[in-house]
């Protein structure tokens, strides 16, 4: 690990693929809030608040600032920090930010005034080598470095500008309102062509039924697939229990709309933290709280607040506190394709389609037969975690470790305290160093990390009709609220999103499969490893969690 003086305070710091650990929260201070160049103090209408932390990630000092009536708007200012930040002609890392904005004791989505780079108002601070890049549906906004760089990032006094009228705030001028500014990693997936399936035969993607090329995917556009073995796309049934998955040699098409992998989009740089999941499950109503709840044995999950493969997510009554983890920085498991889609919905991103997941993993290089995530067919079992404890700092000390998998019990770390912390799923990030390469770090080719073993990814599949419906719709930040389907994705054209009434949301899985195995396998784990690629099982399990992905929409 590399150790970087910098202000009097030790930072760590490392290259990409990237180690992932949780900054030192620093105490909120609040803000007087100014008119700018005035001496008006704002009254009654804005409060400054909360900052929620991923791994890795600091949001702090949140106020208010330069309230607009005419325009509607107010600036939302903070300090932002994070390690391990780079920039060079490959790709980049980002956060994305979104605004949970509570207005008489209800939180809503918050939505940036103005689309584009460095919109009018906006701010990336202290910082002069950042960019802020917001969407042009203005859920969210990137910030970014705008220039080749690597290492810490720190800005303060960075300003985003809230459209407080925006449905579904809907404010008004003698609303009172506090701001929560939530922030996750994020990796930008350039336009690439690349490949999908490798030649070991373990994929469904090859060029004929005798020849195991792989498909190549060089464009958004419709890709017919055929038992014609000359036109370059034959399919191949992922495994033989999967019932939900297209036969071998079967017809179909995958539509233009259909997320292909090929076109530009961001995505998640760790899987799904507890720490996440928390912060989403305290900003819901107090029936999309329950629906949501893993810990419930009403909900067929965890059933528990206590620890269960290393678990440690509680969850008691309703409220912002309803919801704890003693591991903020772990992996979430026992996420069923529901409670995905609700997560993902709620930050405005969408899930990820399994030829994204074979790009993320492989990028633009000829396939491996039989490569895992970080490029090669080598693979070693982590067993050892430094330390007597896991903080968020620990480390794994078994030699040319790279993965979490085969149900392998583990020592050290928190592992003292029980046989409930001996087998499941570790901190994002944890094999990576401030020297490791992306063999020994266990990285996809962009620097995304755990794509072979911790937790299995959630899909949308290509195997079978409702998955290819998916046009790649974002979330929209709102969750349902009809009776009965609280706390649902309401995102239409998700699968698998109700046939019956669409305001009830995501209710079922079909459409989805899943990736890249978990800590309890010893199968699967391969980049076009796909025994379960169609697999709908809706359940929550103690294997389960995923990554989310936005289709990014700038030059």
């Amino acid at each position: 690990m590399l150790y970087l003086q910098s202000n009097k305070k030790i930072i760590k710091s490392v290259s990409p693929p990237q180690n992932s650990q949780l900054i030192n929260i620093m105490t909120l201070k609040t803000k007087k809030l100014f008119l700018a160049g005035g001496l008006f103090l704002f009254s009654g209408l804005f409060l400054p608040f909360s900052a929620a932390f991923a791994n890795n990630l600091s949001i702090t000092n949140v106020s208010l600032e330069d309230r607009d009536t005419g325009a509607d708007t107010v600036i939302v200012e903070f300090d932002i920090a994070w390690n391990n930040s780079w920039r060079d002609t490959t790709n980049h890392d980002a956060v994305w930010i979104i605004f949970k904005a509570t207005k008489s004791s209800v939180i809503y989505h918050g939505n940036m005034k103005t689309a584009g780079t460095n919109p009018s108002g906006t701010s990336p601070g202290s910082n002069k080598d950042l960019e802020i890049y917001v969407p042009t549906d203005k859920k969210g906004a990137f910030i970014r470095r705008k220039s080749t760089g690597s290492g810490t990032v720190t800005s303060e006094n960075v300003r985003l500008k809230l459209d407080y009228v925006a449905s579904p705030l809907s404010a008004v001028d003698t609303d009172t309102i506090s701001v929560k500014v939530i922030g996750m990693e994020m990796v930008f997936i350039p336009s690439a062509t690349f490949y999908a399936g490798d030649t070991s035969g373990a994929g469904p993607f090859q060029q004929g039924s005798s020849d195991t090329e792989p498909w190549v995917i060089s464009n958004e556009g419709s890709i017919f697939v055929s038992n014609i073995t000359s036109n370059g796309y034959y399919y191949t049934k992922g495994g033989a229990l999967d019932t939900y998955d297209a036969a071998t040699g079967s017809t179909f098409t995958i539509p233009y709309n259909f997320p292909k992998g090929y076109a530009a989009f961001y995505c998640m740089k760790y899987e799904i933290t507890e720490g996440q999941w928390v912060d989403f499950i305290n900003t819901l109503t107090a029936a999309q709280q329950t629906n949501r709840d893993i810990t419930s044995s009403a909900n067929s999950g965890k059933n528990a607040d206590t620890v269960l493969t290393r678990n440690t997510i509680a969850q008691s009554g309703t409220g912002t506190a309803a919801a704890s983890t003693s591991r903020p920085d772990r992996a979430m498991t026992y996420l069923g394709w529901m409670d995905l889609c609700a997560y993902l919905d709620w930050a405005a991103l969408r899930p990820m389609t399994e030829l994204e997941y074979e790009k993320v993993a492989r990028g633009p290089l000829m396939p491996v037969s039989g490569e895992y995530a970080w490029g090669s067919a080598s693979i070693t079992a982590a067993a050892t975690i430094s330390g007597s404890l896991e903080p968020g700092t620990e480390t794994i000390s078994t030699a040319g470790a790279n993965a979490n998998y085969n149900n392998t019990s583990l020592s050290g770390g928190d592992t003292f305290q029980g046989s409930a912390y001996q087998t499941g799923p570790l901190r994002g990030g944890i094999f990576a160093t401030g020297s490791s390469t992306r063999d020994a770090s266990g990285a996809g080719y962009y620097g995304v990390m755990e794509l072979s073993g911790n937790v299995w990814e959630r899909t949308v599949t290509v195997g079978n009709s409702e998955g290819r419906n998916f046009t790649g719709s974002h979330g929209d930040g709102v969750l349902v609220s009809v009776s009965g389907y609280e706390g649902n994705a309401n995102a239409a054209a998700w699968p698998h999103a109700d046939t019956q009434s669409s305001a009830r949301g995501v209710t079922k899985s079909d459409g989805s499969g899943f990736r890249g195995a978990s800590w309890a396998d010893n199968g699967s784990l391969t980049i076009s490893g796909r025994t379960y690629g169609a697999w709908r099982d809706g359940s929550r399990n103690n294997k389960y969690g995923g990554h989310g992905v936005r289709t990014y929409d700038g030059s």
